[in-house]
């Protein structure tokens, strides 16, 4: 599937492009490489140098490519403005970069224990599963002796039109 990247409108070739944010009805908003890396460089950068720059070429190249999503030009700007705050902070020498550790537990939490699947729910499923192959066998057979017999229906008729006149 190509696509174009949402801050630049670059044809992105790659399957596995970063997503910026998701837009209406759950489409990604995909970033090509060098988007990527300056979104990094705002986000997690070190330097202030570095990072007003990476701020300044994402906002040209969006300006270049005349971009009008309001959902990428929403995220940029909050992104844009966060950033600015914390390239601030390094500026001044008050920046925690603790904050910027990705910890581990960020992703599902763990399912809780009234919501676990059960030995009596395994049970129950194998039972359906049961059922539901006996009735799919019931199916195929009643479905074969309809078609059986649609095709002598069938047959009869033609030998009843072009042979018995």
């Amino acid at each position: 599937m190509k696509r174009n990247c949402c801050t630049c409108l670059t044809k992105i070739e790659r399957e596995d492009a970063p997503i910026l944010t998701m837009g209406a009805y759950g489409n990604p908003k995909c970033l090509c490489d060098h988007c990527a890396s300056l979104v990094e460089n705002i986000t997690l950068g070190r330097e202030y140098g570095g990072i007003t720059a990476a701020m300044q070429e994402l906002t040209d190249r969006m300006s270049a490519a005349n971009i009008d999503d309001r959902v990428t030009v929403a995220t940029v700007t909050e992104m844009l403005a966060e950033s600015a705050q914390r390239a601030q902070k390094i500026k001044e020498g008050t920046y925690d970069f603790s904050e910027d550790e990705v910890e581990d537990d960020e992703g599902f939490d763990e399912i809780p224990e009234e919501l676990r699947e059960t030995e009596e729910d395994k049970k129950l499923d194998e039972k359906e599963a049961a059922i539901n192959a006996k009735f799919d066998k019931f199916l195929n057979w009643a479905w074969l002796v309809v078609g059986i017999l649609f095709v002598l229906v069938l047959g009869w008729r033609l030998i009843d039109t072009f042979l018995l006149k």
